[in-house]
């Protein structure tokens, strides 16, 4: 009796991690774009109507086929003064190593 609980909570467990997957795919599809506009809409339809294939396709192949972020050149040359001036103002003892490390870790991660 014991061991039937235990797999009637297994599988409770196994539906409920399907679910809460197939839920991250389908907003993780919405709030994405894609190279192209319609594949956004054909991945919405295949994830939607083949929940568990649809979901394994679209973490093999899909999350590939999404735009990745641009960075332009006027974020890159504002970078790139920032850390002149600070490489700068290490150079003349105005500020320490630890405080330029920090500085440029700022710059560098930040997103614009």
């Amino acid at each position: 009796m014991e061991m039937m609980f235990g797999f009637v909570l297994f599988m409770y467990a196994m539906i409920i991690g399907v679910f809460v997957l197939w839920l991250w795919a389908l907003v993780d599809i919405i709030a994405s774009k894609f190279q192209e506009n319609l594949m956004q809409v054909i991945w919405l339809l295949v994830v939607f109507f083949l929940p568990f294939v649809g979901v394994i396709l679209y973490l093999l192949i899909g999350r590939s086929m999404k735009m990745l972020p641009k960075l332009d050149n006027d974020t890159l040359n504002q970078k790139y003064e920032q850390l002149s001036k600070i490489k700068e103002l290490l150079d003349n003892g105005i500020i320490s190593q630890e405080e330029f490390d920090a500085e440029k870790e700022k710059i560098l991660n930040r997103a614009d």
